[in-house]
């Protein structure tokens, strides 16, 4: 990492970055707690490029991780794999990762994909654990098109030479209540060949992780589908300071804009342009975003007077903070 401040900042702030390939999707999940700003941008490598030079290049901060996923299907961009290829030259050190809903993993595509000799962990999620909890979030046979792509992402991982030096593969698993037993038999075999598995709670739209009860214990659609879309006890309150991302995270769009935290949505999430400013200006209003939240309280920020995501400081490791 470049000083080219002349050291002014003296202990850079660490930051997490989520880094939107596109705002398309090719799936509509019930759960989706980024769906308000999906829309038909793609982020293209040049403006990229630019953006975490400027990243790489101050001291005010040093980027810990990277995802490379944020509200759409990151696949949807054709020109994905030279985004994979840029954010790894330009941050050379940062643990890089991306998460796909796997129904885009074809062979061509997964060969594309792993021909790019960049260190970085890919992540196919999976919700649920069987067709009938992954289907009625994702859509009817999403779950045996993901399976198909984790399958065949496994397979050429295992034939191709070196692959296994710079890339790992993992599954991120919602947790929807289904016990393990009801699991689908192909998707616990495929588990068995993956180097990562994590198993959530649901993000919701308003902040927390909620546990779902099990679906298989629920007769109709709707009754499923209000289950899913259970909030947090109401009474539950919003906690008083900031959260983990507010000021130690950047989310990047394809129009350059910077969010101050993955469940942004709208202009008062906002916090700059990477495009168009500097690095340093952009962290400036972060750190000043999250010093309003610890000092006027969350419910005086209107951005985040709702959120119930729970309050939390910087990881005492810097570990990569899970969306």
């Amino acid at each position: 990492m470049s000083h080219a401040d002349g050291g002014r900042h003296r202990d850079p702030q660490p930051i997490w970055l989520w880094l939107d390939p596109t705002t398309r999707c090719n799936l509509e999940c019930r759960l989706c707690y980024t769906k308000q700003s999906h829309g038909k941008l793609d982020l293209e490598p040049d403006d990229l490029d630019a953006a975490l030079a400027k990243l790489a290049a101050s001291a005010a901060l040093d980027v810990k991780g990277i995802h490379l996923n944020w509200r759409g299907e990151p696949l949807m961009n054709p020109r994905f794999e030279e985004l994979l290829a840029v954010t790894r030259a330009a941050l050379p050190d940062a643990k890089l990762q991306w998460h796909t809903n796997g129904t885009m993993l074809t062979g061509k595509r997964v060969a594309s994909l792993l021909a790019v000799p960049v260190r970085h962990k890919i992540f196919v999620s999976i919700d649920g654990g069987n067709a009938l909890s992954h289907d009625l979030n994702r859509g009817a046979g999403t779950f045996e098109k993901t399976l198909r792509g984790l399958e065949t992402l496994l397979d050429a991982a295992r034939g191709a030479r070196r692959v296994a030096d710079h890339v790992e593969i993992g599954v991120y698993q919602i947790d929807l209540g289904e016990p393990r037993d009801s699991w689908d038999p192909r998707f616990v075999s495929l588990l068995s060949r993956v180097d990562d598995h994590v198993l959530v709670t649901p993000l919701l739209p308003g902040g927390a992780h909620h546990p779902v009860m099990s679906l298989s214990d629920l007769e109709t659609d709707d009754r499923l589908h209000q289950r899913m879309m259970q909030d947090v006890n109401p009474r539950l309150p919003v906690p008083p300071g900031a959260c983990f991302w507010a000021g130690h995270t950047m989310c990047l769009a394809p129009d350059g804009k910077v969010s101050i935290c993955v469940i942004s949505h709208g202009r008062e999430g906002v916090i700059g342009n990477l495009f168009e400013e500097s690095a340093e200006a952009v962290l400036a209003r972060g750190l000043a975003f999250r010093a309003r939240l610890d000092g006027d309280g969350r419910c005086a920020v209107g951005h985040c007077r709702t959120c119930r995501k729970p309050e939390g400081a910087i990881h005492a490791k810097h570990r990569l903070a899970a969306a």
